[in-house]
């Protein structure tokens, strides 16, 4: 189906299973895949086989009933079965802005938008995904303008004062959030007020939940942290930053721990600076200093929930949204990695990174890694993940190339022993945590990252000797805390 004010595109269309995966470039690729193609945006669909009416149809067709209906969405162009082109919208923004709970001198904008969803319930429409990704706004001439977007899954008829409140169950803000917003929307509903909002909370704890931490802002909501250690290696390190720039869930801050590298390692992290929430905390290099560095990056930290990495991990784009999905009061998480060869380490590309193609053991095989039972850690299906890390024999014990926990515990821990090198400075950190009754999560399958190849000339069996011997102390001793860490 083409729309007729497009009808010069209908070759495009046509032949867009074959020229789509060459065409324009990616802005979204999870279940479903979205190019941005000059001024279109085309989104690939994978529609279950049970649905007899195809997903692109049914935004096609909804499309056309907003407009009618007065309601903001990207003009409908054309869609085949498999297929949707709509033009690509002019607004900016969408309501993840508001994923850190912040709304001082954004009261306008939640009015704006509360009048806005009010007239979409009012004209009954029911957005069935009423979630931030799928709102789109600007100012526009002086005017908030709102769009809806990923609008297969609509209901169209008569929407009750209570089914708009609980339809707003999935957006992101603390309670503040939704008390400038709810009188706006109760007023323009005909609700009173006081009921609006109770309507409202009800629904959201309830969403919260049967779905925790999927969307990551809830009246407890927590940002998240990054922090990758690093030492003179920038083509290494500029790879873990591939890996974070294309995260599904971004970190609200990425702080690289620099245990003394040269001015090549400053260059690169400030030409990601202009992109990416990053910062440099760097000292002198006086021989391996990594505690030091990484109790100076987790005092400079500002968010709630920190992960560790080091410079030559690179992450699969569902690496921080799985930490955070499974981030628990009293635990840390204990993740894993996949080696690879040292070929293939210098040759990866960042869109083999971007595309996800890196992290699939059959492109792996193709460019020449054996098959071996660990690369399975790098299995995308949740149930399969699921099951292994119960299976598996292994230890969640503190990994610092993968693991993560609350700012608040590492602190009350004071941070890693600065008396320890290379070699089991870590699992001693893991040990403290876990003597003061903080218990591992087994995530060795599931927070996908691939370990590149590198030497360790840093490594000697004097350093692990000692570091053993204050591993086996905190061990017996049972100690939660060390004299040798943050102040």
């Amino acid at each position: 189906m083409l729309n007729p004010t497009y009808e010069s595109l209908h070759q495009w269309v046509e032949n867009l299973p074959e020229t789509f995966a060459t065409q324009g470039e990616v802005i979204y690729e999870e279940r479903n895949q979205i190019r941005r193609i000059d001024d279109f945006v085309v989104k690939r669909f994978k529609s279950p086989w049970w649905q007899r009416t195809p997903k692109a149809q049914r935004s096609y067709e909804n499309a056309l009933r907003l407009q009618a209906a007065g309601i903001g969405t990207p003009e409908p162009v054309a869609y085949t079965p498999s297929f949707l082109v709509t033009k690509a919208s002019s607004l900016k923004h969408n309501m993840y802005e508001f994923r850190n709970g912040e709304i001082a001198g954004k009261e306008d904008l939640i009015r704006a938008f509360a009048k806005f969803t009010a007239q979409l319930h009012n004209a009954g429409i029911l957005h069935l995904d009423y979630s931030p990704g799928n709102i789109l706004y600007d100012r526009v001439n002086g005017e908030w303008q709102f769009e809806l977007v990923d609008i297969n899954r609509m209901r169209f008829g008569k929407v009750s004062p209570k089914e708009g409140c609980y339809n707003l169950c999935r957006l992101w803000g603390k309670r503040d959030f939704f008390e400038v917003l709810s009188p706006v929307y109760a007023r323009a509903r005909g609700i009173e007020e006081t009921q609006c909002l109770k309507w409202i909370m009800e629904a959201r704890e309830r969403f919260w939940a049967q779905h925790p931490h999927i969307h990551f802002v809830t009246d407890d909501s927590f940002t998240v942290g990054v922090i990758i250690s690093t030492y003179n290696h920038p083509e290494q390190l500029e790879k873990a930053l591939w890996g974070l720039k294309y995260q599904s869930r971004l970190a609200d801050e990425i702080i690289v721990a620099d245990d003394g590298s040269g001015e090549s390692t400053r260059e690169l992290i400030a030409r990601y600076s202009d992109t990416m929430p990053i910062r440099h905390i760097w000292h002198e290099d006086k021989g391996f200093r990594k505690t030091t560095i990484l109790n100076k990056a987790v005092e400079e930290a500002q968010s709630d929930y920190l992960i560790f990495i080091d410079q030559d991990l690179i992450a699969r784009n569902d690496f921080i949204f799985n930490h955070c999905l499974y981030a628990r009061r009293g635990h840390f998480i204990s993740g894993g990695a996949v080696m690879i060869p040292k070929e293939l380490s210098t040759a990866l590309t960042e869109e083999d990174i971007r595309s996800g193609n890196a992290f699939r053991i059959a492109w792996l095989r193709q460019h020449g890694m054996r098959w071996n039972w660990k690369m399975s850690k790098l299995w995308s299906s949740a149930w399969g993940c699921k099951w292994l890390n119960r299976l598996t024999p292994a230890r969640a014990s503190w990994n610092g190339g993968n693991a993560s926990t609350w700012r608040e515990y590492i602190l009350q821990a004071k941070g890693f022993d600065q008396r320890m090198r290379y070699g089991a400075e870590d699992r001693e950190f893991g040990q403290r945590l876990e003597n003061a009754g903080i218990q591992g999560i087994q995530l060795r399958y599931g927070t996908s990252l691939l370990h590149l190849w590198h030497e360790r000339p840093y490594r000697n069996e004097e350093d692990f000797a000692r570091n053993r011997a204050i591993w086996c102390e905190t061990k017996k001793q049972r100690l939660t805390t060390t004299a040798y860490g943050i102040a």
